[in-house]
């Protein structure tokens, strides 16, 4: 025989009932929490302080690799494979073979460029204008410039692709210069794990420090504490307050090693987009997005729960009350 549904109404106000009060609990120890960082403030803007320039370090080193890994992925060019045909090869001949590495499979553009372009470059980047003017005919051969698939984009298909090309009777030089940027990437790399490690100390570093504090904080407030056990408080309702405690240490400290990245940040946007400018470039630098924001915060705030939680908990039980 089924229950009827008014036989479930009791339960419902007491779960009501329960939640108000739990919520009531965790509103209070989060507000009293805000209110004894406020009753000491020499000490909370020293550990505030602390905790923001410690994470920042960390979150600098990631944006600056960020930048740097975006900007390596814009040089295309890198890619590119360039095929110097023979001097005697027209520029019909250059387009048939133009032709028929746009049909090969590795292939995603090719483009050609005739004598008089690539004069008319040399011109303009060389700066022997005067030079060139003297010659009685262009020295320049046709050039043809492939960009592999993404899939091929591999040093070792890569140099497969330059040793098939340069067996072409029309070519005269298959080029291909990757290694600098090579260079690059593994430096990255490195210094990615570098940053991946300091990342580690300095966070442990946050969680010594907000431990340290909390810490601080339940000595001078021992007597109460004993009292309060001595009523019967259990240990989750004494550590309430100091895990809040920690959760605005790391807060407030993100708050404020997030806004030394940003004012950072700020400082190098406008020497940096010269610097492009002068190279013809239209690459920015980004900054954070919402979702890196959110989860450096929740990081930072998990370091000061955490550091609050094993200083109480270790205090709590040592107490022989």
């Amino acid at each position: 025989m089924s229950k009827s549904p008014s036989s479930h109404s009791p339960r419902l106000p007491r779960l009501r009932s329960r939640l108000r009060h739990y919520g009531r609990l965790h509103g209070y120890a989060l507000f009293s929490s805000l209110g004894a960082l406020w009753r000491n403030p020499w000490v909370t803007v020293m550990t505030l302080m602390a905790i923001g320039v410690t994470l920042a370090l960390p979150l600098t080193f990631y944006l600056t690799l960020d930048n740097l890994y975006a900007l390596s992925g814009r040089f295309e060019e890198s890619w590119r494979i360039s095929l110097y045909l023979q001097p005697e090869v027209s520029e019909s001949e250059g387009i048939e073979l133009l032709t028929k590495l746009r049909g090969h499979e590795a292939v995603a553009a090719a483009k050609l460029i005739d004598k008089e372009a690539g004069l008319a470059d040399f011109r303009r980047y060389s700066g022997f204008g005067e030079v060139l003017d003297a010659l009685e005919e262009n020295p320049l051969p046709v050039v043809i410039e492939v960009l592999p698939e993404k899939r091929w984009r591999t040093p070792q298909r890569l140099r497969t692709l330059v040793e098939e090309w340069r067996e072409y009777p029309a070519v005269d030089l298959a080029q291909w210069d990757m290694h600098w940027l090579q260079r690059l990437r593994a430096l990255l790399q490195m210094a990615e794990r570098g940053g991946i490690l300091l990342g580690g100390i300095l966070g442990l570093a946050v969680l010594l420090t907000v431990g340290n504090t909390i810490r601080l904080e339940l000595q001078s407030r021992q007597p109460e504490i004993e009292v309060m056990k001595l009523l019967g408080a259990t240990h989750r309702f004494i550590r309430r307050p100091f895990l809040y405690a920690g959760f605005w240490y790391g807060w407030m400290g993100g708050l404020l090693g997030w806004l030394t990245v940003g004012g950072i940040w700020l400082a190098l946007q406008p020497p940096v987009q010269r610097l492009v400018a002068l190279y013809n470039g239209s690459f920015s630098l980004h900054f954070l997005s919402l979702g890196e924001i959110l989860e450096f915060w929740m990081f930072s705030c998990g370091l000061g729960m955490l550091g609050a939680w094993l200083v109480a908990t270790r205090h709590l039980w040592r107490l022989k009350v």
